[in-house]
């Protein structure tokens, strides 16, 4: 239900608009998206995905959102590099042990 105190507007941004929806789908052809649902007024907290498929995303936007939720979308690759983790580690064997190497 849309609370009228939040000013409802048609100028507001829309993330179904056309350009909204071709900015994504261009980043999606060189990298992962991170989407971030934010629920309208606080009915519970955010959903964060990872998309490398325009038509999952499309699919997710079309079942999975309701008026007046919000959604972030930032390409994975500027934001997660190996030269700004938080962490990294590997996990070890039963011994304790982790490769210094790998195929990764």
């Amino acid at each position: 239900m849309a609370y009228e105190g939040d000013d409802w507007s048609i100028a507001g941004p829309n993330i179904l608009s056309t350009g909204q929806l071709l900015t994504v789908r261009s980043a999606l052809e060189q990298s992962f998206v991170i989407v971030e649902h934010r629920f309208y007024r606080g009915s519970r907290g955010p959903k964060v995905s990872v998309f490398d498929d325009y038509a999952e995303l499309e699919a997710y936007l079309h079942d999975s959102v309701q008026p007046g939720d919000s959604i972030w979308c930032w390409r994975y690759d500027e934001l997660c590099r190996d030269d700004n983790s938080l962490v990294h580690g590997k996990v070890p064997d039963a011994q304790g042990r982790t490769p210094r190497g790998g195929a990764y």
